[in-house]
């Protein structure tokens, strides 16, 4: 009996046996977004084409910046917003700043710090009032938002054909898709698809490098275009975001936004954008015979840091000569906040990078300045706000500026000629209305002016000394 208690005891003292659960089962993404993929030369492609269409559309938009809180009044996209929107000058320093942040992009210079930050800035001009009532910033602010994402940066010891996957570039495709679909659902209307609305909004002799109304009237009808519009619409929605059916989508959507900058509907540069964003269905193949080709003509060498104060003067010197407001100011906190999150965050190698980017940024503001009439409108529609408002003081800093830019714009003289003489400057008045006939002899509204003057004060025979 002892012995079988001592047994018993034993075996109550045993460890039980170890039961080996089965490893568990990796969890498998869905490979429609989690294996997407493309080469390294296409997403390279992408980047700089299509950042470098969002840093010229925010230089271009500086011309809007008076509109916003004018006469401290604002409505906001979200009333959050209300107290915290955009003004003139907070406009034009986040367009400013986006276009730099955009250039940095397109050079993959910190894209993981300055993608997400032109985002947020993109979002609040935005929805930070309603005066910008164009939605396709809504779908830039959530492209935007999922490049982010993306990992823009070049992988280590890349190669033209080397693959790189991002579920963050479907979804951008994705939403482009539902863009094309709610665009087509909307056109779903009596007014659109009798031809009313297009034919509306395309003229007969429009200034546009083709007549395309007359086109479409000399062949299918305003009509037919307007279904087919729809059509188009609906084929995109539904191949845009299909890579292997790129040779049917690259085309229709390419011809499409081409069309629309051709009649003259074009939105800032968002037809352009559109077309941007094609380059991620084009086939690889093709990237990747250009980057191999331009590989051939040497690789990118390390820019010395010695080169960083010559950098960050050139980009000074380029702000000073640009025309924008505030832009030597806005330049200065660009170049020392850059050079310092280099040195932080890559030492002396990132600090040569950074001052070229710089020197980029800044050039392209000052490319924008005089190639286009964006700083002129800029002078001319504050001057016009601030009038309207009874701000003449404002009005009139504005004129000035406006004249000094754009000498030879007659407008900018006669409306300071008006505001001087309304203030009871005459000399400096007639001056002005005298320039503007000068440059204009063949615009009838400065002498119109002089005379008008001349009658209120019963001199109309008297010429002004």
């Amino acid at each position: 009996m002892g012995k079988q208690k001592q047994k018993k005891a034993a075996r109550r003292d045993e460890a039980p046996p170890q039961v080996t659960a089965p490893p568990p089962r990796p969890v498998e993404k869905p490979a429609f977004w989690f294996g997407f993929e493309v080469s390294w030369s296409k997403l390279l492609a992408a980047r700089v084409v299509i950042f470098t269409l969002l840093a010229l559309d925010a230089l271009l938009a500086i011309r809007h910046a008076p509109r916003y809180g004018a006469g401290g009044f604002n409505v906001a996209q979200l009333p959050f917003l209300d107290r915290l929107g955009p003004t003139r000058i907070s406009y034009l320093v986040g367009e400013l700043l986006n276009a730099t942040l955009f250039t940095f992009a397109a050079l993959g210079v910190a894209t993981r710090f300055v993608v997400p930050a032109a985002a947020a800035i993109y979002a609040w001009l935005y929805l930070g009032s309603q005066l910008d009532s164009y939605q396709h910033h809504y779908l830039v602010a959530l492209i935007l938002l999922l490049a982010s994402f993306v990992p823009w940066q070049r992988p280590v010891d890349a190669k033209p054909a080397t693959p790189v996957r991002s579920w963050a570039l479907r979804l951008i495709l994705v939403q482009l898709g539902i863009l094309y679909f709610w665009a087509a659902i909307s056109k779903l209307d009596p007014a659109w698809l009798d031809g009313r609305t297009l034919g509306g909004q395309i003229k007969v002799g429009a200034d546009t490098l083709i007549d395309v109304r007359s086109l479409i009237d000399s062949t299918i009808g305003i009509r037919a275009m307007s279904n087919l519009v729809v059509l188009v619409e609906l084929a995109l929605a539904f191949i845009v975001w299909m890579p292997r059916a790129w040779f049917v989508a690259a085309p229709l959507g390419i011809l499409f936004h081409l069309g629309i900058v051709l009649s003259g509907l074009e939105i800032g540069l968002f037809a352009w954008l559109m077309i941007g964003f094609y380059t991620l269905l084009l086939p690889d193949r093709a990237w990747i015979f250009l980057g191999e080709e331009l590989a051939r003509f040497g690789k990118a060498r390390r820019i010395p840091p010695l080169a960083a104060p010559f950098c960050a003067l050139a980009a000074l010197g380029l702000a000073a000569v640009t025309r924008t407001d505030h832009a030597l100011a806005v330049a200065c906190v660009v170049v020392a906040v850059t050079f310092a999150a280099a040195m932080w965050r890559g030492g002396m190698e990132a600090v040569g990078r950074a001052g070229v980017a710089c020197v980029v940024a800044v050039g392209l503001w000052l490319v924008v300045d005089r190639t286009s009439a964006v700083t002129t409108d800029y002078y001319k529609f504050w001057g016009g706000s601030a009038r309207r408002l009874g701000d003449l003081d404002g009005a009139e800093r504005a004129y000035r500026r406006m004249v000094d830019v754009a000498p030879d714009d007659v407008l900018g003289h006669l409306q300071l000629g008006r505001l001087l003489l309304g203030r009871g400057d005459e000399l400096d008045g007639m001056a002005e209305l005298h320039e503007a006939q000068r440059v204009a002899p063949k615009d009838r509204r400065a002498f119109d002016e002089e005379t008008r003057y001349l009658q209120a004060h019963g001199r109309a025979s008297q010429p002004v000394k």
